[in-house]
This record gives structure tokens, sequence and C-alpha cells, in this order.
């Protein structure tokens, strides 16, 4: 298993609906030719994607850190303009802290 990033995506203020809609549609055609919003063919697989009125997240794994780089530059290229992108790496604390937890009964 690769990193698991959970990547969040808030829409600009001021942003114009005809702009936000291009970049939608720039995200579909991304997601249907490659099976994430980044256009990268393997390296970054899509797990999920939650919508907000804001925004939104996505839950990513990451393979290979070249088509991780390639997965932000698309994003900055082709969204950037209508939306703040964020990517933090995540990790699974009910395992991690399992034993911790465990122990404490």
């Amino acid at each position: 298993m690769g990193q698991v990033y959970l990547q969040r995506f808030a829409y600009r203020d001021g942003v114009i609906k005809s702009e936000l809609d291009q970049a939608w549609a720039e995200g579909f055609k991304a997601f249907a030719q490659a099976g994430n919003w980044g256009g990268v063919d393997r390296g970054v697989t899509h797990r999920q994607t939650y919508g907000t009125g804001w925004g939104g997240y996505v839950l990513i794994e990451v393979e290979d850190p070249d088509a991780f780089g390639r997965y932000q530059a698309y994003h900055n290229q082709k969204y950037g303009h209508v939306a703040q992108i964020t990517w933090e790496p995540v990790f699974d604390m009910d395992r991690a802290f399992e034993e911790t937890i465990r122990n404490s009964k």
C-alpha cells in the first residue's frame, strides 16, 4: 500500500460560474480518461471524492512520487484559478493506536 493523501479543494471567493463549470469539465474529462482528477495513468489511485457546499475532499493513494508530482501540477494548471488545493498525508490512527486502546481497558 502506498501513502494515502487527503486532498482538499475550496472554491475561491469571487470565482464566476463559467470558470468553475469549465474547470469541472476538465476534471470530468481527466477522470473519464485516467480514473483520477489529475489525469495520470498510473501511480495515483482515486479512492473517493466527497463534496461540500464550499468544495470538498478527495482520498487518493500514491504509489509513485513522480506521478503524484504530475497529478499536483495538473491540478495547479487546470483548477488552481478556481480552487485552493492542498494535499495532506494521512495515516490510520485506529490501527496505529489499536494496541494502546486495547491495553487501556
